[in-house]
């Protein structure tokens, strides 16, 4: 009888152990990642005024440098927005929304970014003639245009030519051309109270 008791208890312990597996370990649920932050658009620039074109013709470059690359023209009355500054550029908005720099001495300041005048200031003006240049005629010879670029300075004195094109491909005609315009002499243009220097683009027809 005691083996028979004994014998039904262990079969009741291993009955036991069996049904109650090992507990399992808890499995670690991925962590949920937050979004990338979508880009931003950059924001616009500020418009603090307006420019108008003094010259028949303006070029706008990629930055505030004579030598930087050419990204469009603008003529003589054209207004634009006016962006920022730097040194002798403005940076300034086209109308078709494109952004480039313009030299300041080439356009008049209007609205907000004109700046107040001191007492005795001229006004701003563009450059003038006080001696013409005067062409020379011949009867014979080659005929077209030539045009020449003249750097002007602040006291309206012509340092420097330039021959940018010669249609009549005779150089004793490009020479003649960029004597004339030494011998001429400017009123330069007045920017917030100072003379500029100038370029001036002289087109002599022969």
């Amino acid at each position: 009888m005691r083996i028979r008791c004994a014998t039904l208890a262990c079969l009741v312990l291993l009955v036991n152990c069996g049904g109650n597996p090992a507990p399992r370990a808890p499995v670690a649920e991925p962590q949920a990642t937050a979004a990338a932050p979508e880009p931003q658009p950059p924001s616009p620039e500020r418009e603090i005024g307006l420019v108008r074109v003094n010259v028949s013709s303006l070029n706008v470059r990629a930055s505030a440098s004579a030598s930087a690359q050419v990204v469009g023209h603008v003529r003589r009355g054209e207004r634009l927005t006016l962006l920022g500054e730097s040194g002798d550029w403005l940076r300034v908005r086209l109308h078709d929304g494109a952004s480039g720099w313009v030299a300041s001495q080439l356009v008049v300041r209007e609205g907000a970014a004109a700046r107040p005048r001191r007492a005795g200031c001229p006004p701003d003006s563009d450059y003038s003639f006080l001696t013409a240049p005067k062409p020379s005629f011949s009867e014979g010879g080659a005929h077209g245009m030539v045009i020449i670029e003249t750097s002007v300075d602040a006291q309206g004195v012509v340092t420097g030519t330039r021959v940018l094109s010669n249609d009549t491909h005779d150089d004793a005609l490009a020479a003649m051309a960029e004597r004339e315009m030494h011998n001429a002499r400017f009123a330069p243009p007045i920017r917030n109270c100072n003379p500029r220097a100038f370029v001036f683009t002289y087109k002599r027809a022969f």
